[in-house]
C-alpha cells in the first residue's frame, strides 16, 4: 500500500542563497531535482549573531536520492549504527510517537524554532542546521523538517568513525569549498548528513 505524500510548496527558507530561488538540481551529480518526482535532501548551516536579530547561511547543498543513498553507503556500519541508536533514543523519549502535524494549522517558523533533537530555541544557539525533504517542486511534510542544534550536531559528530569523519570530509572539500566560516564551523568537526 502506497502512502499517500503530504506536500507544500517549498518554503523560501530552503531556497537557494545563491539564486533566491528553489534549488535547481542536486550538487553532486547536477540531475535536475524540479522537472521531475526526484526525491531530494536540502541541507543548510546556519549562524546566529549575538546582540543581532538576524542569521547567515554557512553552507547549503541539495543532493538527489540517489546521491544521498551513496554518501551514506560510503559511511561506516558503526557510524549509521551509532547514528540510527541515537535517533531511537531521541524517538523512545518522545514516547515513541510518530512525529504528526496538523496541516491546517501548521506553522513553518513556529515548527523550525527548536532543535528536533534536544528541544533547544535556535535563537540561544550560535549554530544550527536546517534540513528538509522535498520532490519536484512541493517539500514532503510526510517527514517534516527538522532543525539540528549545535548540543545535538556535537553529540552526533562524536559518533562518527575516523572514516565516515574523513568522507564527509571529503565531500566538504569537493563539494562545499572552504571559506572562513565553515573552517570555522566544520573543519575539525564532523558535517553530520541526516
Amino acid at each position: 500500500m502506497n502512502q499517500k505524500d503530504y506536500s507544500i510548496e517549498i518554503p523560501e527558507r530552503f531556497f537557494s542563497d545563491v539564486t533566491d530561488k528553489p534549488f535547481e538540481s542536486c550538487n553532486i551529480c547536477d540531475k535536475s531535482l524540479l522537472e521531475n518526482d526526484e526525491p531530494y535532501v536540502i541541507e543548510k548551516a546556519m549562524r546566529n549573531y549575538e546582540g543581532h536579530d538576524f542569521s547567515s547561511t554557512i553552507y547549503e547543498f541539495a543532493i538527489c536520492h540517489d546521491c544521498h543513498s551513496n554518501m551514506q553507503k560510503s559511511m561506516s556500519a558503526e557510524s549509521l549504527q551509532s547514528l540510527q541508536n541515537y535517533y531511537t533514543s531521541v524517538m523512545v523519549s518522545k514516547g515513541n510517537q510518530p512525529i504528526m502535524i496538523d496541516m491546517n494549522n501548521f506553522d513553518m517558523d513556529t515548527w523550525l524554532s527548536k532543535c528536533f533533537f534536544m528541544g533547544e530555541e535556535i535563537n540561544g544557539m550560535k549554530e544550527y542546521q536546517v534540513v528538509g525533504q522535498f520532490k519536484g517542486s512541493k517539500m514532503i511534510m510526510n517527514t517534516p523538517p527538522i532543525i539540528i542544534g549545535e548540543g545535538a550536531m556535537k553529540q552526533m559528530a562524536e559518533l562518527l568513525s575516523e572514516k565516515t569523519t574523513d568522507e564527509m570530509n571529503g565531500f566538504r572539500d569537493k563539494f562545499l569549498g572552504p571559506s572562513p566560516e565553515l573552517e570555522e564551523l566544520i573543519y575539525g568537526k564532523k558535517l553530520i548528513l541526516i
